[in-house]
């Protein structure tokens, strides 16, 4: 059950034709996505997306980005997971400037911080737990596993049409490519049926290739591009994150100032279907 629900926080830290200026991108500040995580059916968490504010970062202002991931009920009970990602993505050019997470799985602790220098050409790794530092070399502009969720939102997105992003997962830089393979139908309530594509990443995070599973992304087919839900399958079971509310977050005093409910069943392990041409 730990190693399940470390996949469960994993997939909640998780959670391609540029705009051309800040104004059409389809978020703004104060955006607040909350999802509700399972394993199987039982509900083991809670998650968010929240873009927070804007920021400069080496005079560059950038989208500050917050993810969090919580355990609730037996699963905190089981294995308690507190996880908070941030990431800093630049409000022009669409790549990451800098990174950070905090880790509370269990008793195990980490926290490290992530700075792109593009302008010496370098990455530069702080591991803040143990207070050590890597340099490594930085050849071009990167994202990060949350701050390239809001990167293909500003995408327009075909079917069948191959995106490819460059991610850097800490020490490492690799290609992710996502395509779109089928348009569907989710419901979503109260608003009903929503239309929506859905994306699988290549490669799949570590863990989940580990368990010789597949992980599948739903967003809805609108200039939105909302991230509905997520779906990891794996032999040792299925993850999964369903979008329950959307609220608009006051950036000053971070009160809640609109909301919309918009409850997936959470019986259902994939969305009901009905293929478009």
């Amino acid at each position: 059950m730990k190693r399940t629900l470390l996949v469960v926080g994993l997939l909640a830290g998780t959670a391609t034709a540029v705009c051309a200026n800040a104004a059409s991108f389809p978020f703004s500040v104060g955006e607040k996505l909350t999802y509700q995580v399972y394993w199987g059916f039982f509900p083991v968490g809670r998650a968010s997306l929240e873009v927070r504010n804007i920021e400069p970062v080496d005079g560059h202002d950038c989208y500050h980005l917050v993810a969090n991931a919580w355990t609730t009920g037996l699963g905190e009970l089981l294995f308690p997971v507190k996880n908070t990602v941030e990431s800093w993505l630049d409000a022009k050019e669409l790549f990451s400037r800098k990174y950070k997470e905090s880790r509370r799985e269990g008793k195990s602790v980490y926290d490290d911080e992530i700075d792109y220098d593009y302008q010496h050409r370098q990455t530069i790794i702080r591991n803040v737990t143990k207070n050590t530092k890597r340099v490594l070399p930085l050849e071009q502009p990167v994202l990060d596993i949350i701050s390239s969720v809001y990167y293909m939102r500003t995408q327009q997105l075909l079917l069948d049409a191959e995106q490819v992003f460059f991610l850097n997962a800490g020490t490492t830089n690799f290609n992710v490519a996502v395509t779109p393979d089928q348009r569907v139908t989710i419901s979503v309530e109260p608003l009903g049926n929503v239309d929506a594509l859905r994306l699988e990443p290549k490669p799949t995070l570590k863990i989940v290739a580990h368990n010789k599973g597949r992980m599948w992304f739903w967003v809805s087919d609108d200039d939105r591009h909302l991230p509905l839900q997520v779906v990891s399958q794996m032999t040792i079971g299925s993850a999964r994150l369903a979008l329950n509310k959307i609220e608009t977050i006051d950036a000053t005093t971070g009160a809640a100032i609109a909301a919309l409910p918009t409850d997936i069943h959470p019986n259902a392990q994939a969305p009901r279907t009905a293929n478009k041409d």
